[in-house]
């Protein structure tokens, strides 16, 4: 699905990560977003520069892993890779 802007975009990843990735768990104690907003934008500009699935896996692990400091959820994060490598098709 092909999105009309950049705002039509950030706007559905925002919601994708809380609720289908949410590497930190937060969705369970709250339904408010902005756990991860900070991520948001360079996840729009990856989607929207059309990088492969391998790349979009590589950047989110790195996220979870490194920068959030988590063990990681491998299977998930591939998961949530393939559903981003398909927003922009």
């Amino acid at each position: 699905m092909s999105y009309g802007n950049s705002m039509e975009l950030y706007e559905v990843v925002r919601k994708a990560v809380h609720h289908q990735w949410d590497p930190i768990g937060v969705v369970v104690f709250s339904e408010e977003m902005g756990e991860y907003d900070s991520y948001i934008p360079a996840i729009v500009k990856l989607v929207e520069n059309g990088i492969s699935r391998d790349q979009l896996f590589e950047f989110l692990w790195t996220m979870e892993t490194e920068s959030m400091g988590l063990e990681g959820d491998r299977p998930s994060t591939e998961k949530f890779s393939d559903w981003l490598f398909q927003l922009d098709k």
